[in-house]
């Protein structure tokens, strides 16, 4: 790392995720950019070691970015930083801190906050920092209405990122619709950037080698030219399978245009990330989100047979009204479909979002601290929501990492419905175990062979052959697998 005086840093949940806002920023700081470097720290690394890192640069300005995710950990940073180097002028923004802000220990540490959209202000603030007129005004607030006045952010991205980082892009910024349990429904509406100029950084960034890509748009088929016109830019280009590109769609929202599009993309190409999140009526409605649920169902049934694209599904636990028993629906809905992945979230209290206002009337409890998990409601347990957690990994373990594609039909016909029987399975795991985490894949296939083993439901031998052909065809597994029964024991 070089001396720099001005670093922008955060930390990401996973070293191969990028700091994208701190990208635009950078591009956008004029005449100070060339004295900024950005630093992106991962949660594996403790805060202690960060505010080493940070101390030894010196910098006369530090800005850091907060997420519902690092809230803790640069909290901590930030005290010890300020403490060492008091000189060190400290800027914090992100989602984090641009609502509900005053009673955070980060915003007592900090000498300013950046509300919103960052990119106009700060080199503003920068400047009066440096011709010595520090501003007595700590919040400041932004909104970029014309975004085409922006720099673009992708000349930031280095080989480096290309080679080991996910490449965050946007060719739109807002959200049309108004879930609550979401920070974009506080502002809504939709901001595109030109079209033509967006996909000459797209061409930049693919001559450079990226191959990786990730749209950030929120719903990304809101505009039906907008998309295909990205998508025919793509596809002219020539992607072939090395190529991966993620979207955010709504289901019932897309067009026969869109998805005959979608059709022409190489397998494993396609990534989208499909919310559903409740097919609860009253929930919806609670929430303030419009969806038809037979049209969002016509439409992953087509995903997953007319074209190759990778499906992945959410549903969110601990909304107003949900129960255990919508859930359970809405979670067999998506197993019926058979996405590629299914993520059966726990609803979190955004600082901002307007979920708060159900508090009350559904007595919603949420967790005290990051990232604020819901705690139980009136209409579900505390007991429930935490069996739900369990499920939600052990989900991810059997169903989306796609390590079990042969044996997972045999789990969901397990019990009455795929929802009960993740439930039994996942009770098993817990009792077995006492684990979510460190379950190696060979201790998943003996767990998954022993359960289904004793519903009494298949035989041994027909076990033994799914799980071992499943097992054996991980790339790079070469040693036998070895399973032994145990007794359900529940």
């Amino acid at each position: 790392m070089v001396m720099s005086e001005i670093i922008l840093f955060t930390i990401t949940a996973r070293y191969s995720h990028s700091a994208f806002g701190l990208r635009w920023l950078k591009a956008n700081l004029g005449k100070h950019r060339d004295r900024t470097q950005i630093i992106e720290f991962h949660l594996k690394q403790p805060p202690s070691t960060i505010a080493e890192i940070l101390i030894g640069l010196k910098p006369r300005i530090l800005g850091a970015g907060v997420y519902i995710w690092n809230l803790r950990e640069i909290t901590e940073v930030i005290q010890i930083v300020k403490r060492v180097l008091p000189e060190t002028v400290v800027i914090i923004g992100g989602p984090e801190v641009s609502y509900e802000y005053e009673d955070l220990e980060i915003f007592k540490e900090a000498d300013f906050l950046v509300r919103g959209e960052g990119e106009l202000i700060l080199p503003g603030l920068i400047e009066h920092i440096y011709s010595g007129s520090i501003p007595t005004q700590k919040v400041w607030s932004s909104k970029v209405d014309n975004l085409d006045v922006l720099v673009p952010p992708y000349d930031e991205y280095t080989e480096m990122d290309f080679a080991h980082r996910i490449i965050y892009v946007e060719s739109s910024r807002g959200c049309p619709f108004h879930c609550e349990f979401c920070l974009s429904a506080i502002e809504p509406g939709v901001r595109f950037f030109n079209r033509q100029n967006f996909l000459k950084e797209m061409k930049k960034l693919i001559e450079r080698g990226a191959k990786n890509f990730t749209f950030v748009d929120r719903t990304f088929n809101i505009n039906e030219t907008h998309a295909l016109e990205i998508l025919n830019f793509f596809l002219e280009y020539g992607v072939d399978q090395s190529y991966r590109l993620h979207f955010e769609i709504v289901p019932d929202k897309l067009t026969h245009k869109i998805l005959e599009k979608f059709k022409e993309f190489p397998e494993g190409v396609l990534h989208l990330e499909v919310g559903v999140q409740s097919i609860n009526q009253e929930t919806l409605r609670l929430i303030s989100r419009r969806q038809d649920v037979a049209k969002t169902k016509e439409v992953l049934q087509y995903l997953r047979k007319e074209t190759s694209a990778e499906i992945h599904a959410d549903l969110v636990a601990g909304m107003p009204a949900e129960t255990w028993e919508s859930l359970r629906d809405g979670f067999n809905f998506l197993v019926e479909l058979a996405p590629q992945e299914i993520q059966l979230g726990i609803l979190k209290r955004l600082r901002g979002a307007r979920i708060s206002r159900h508090i009350q009337d559904y007595k919603l409890v949420f967790a005290p601290y990051p990232p604020y998990e819901i705690l139980q409601t009136s209409t579900m347990t505390y007991e429930q929501l935490q069996k739900l957690k369990r499920m939600a990994r052990y989900l991810e373990l059997f169903y989306n990492q796609g390590n079990f594609p042969n044996s997972i039909k045999y789990l969901w016909q397990a019990n009455s419905t795929p929802f009960d029987a993740l439930e039994q399975f996942s009770e098993f795991i817990w009792k077995k175990t006492g684990k979510t985490h460190e379950l190696a894949l060979a201790t998943q296939a003996n767990l998954l062979f022993s359960f289904l083993l004793s519903t009494g439901k298949f035989t041994q031998e027909e076990l033994e052959i799914s799980i071992k052909k499943d097992y054996g065809t991980k790339p790079g597994r070469t040693e036998k697998l070895s399973l032994k029964p145990e007794p359900l024991d529940l």
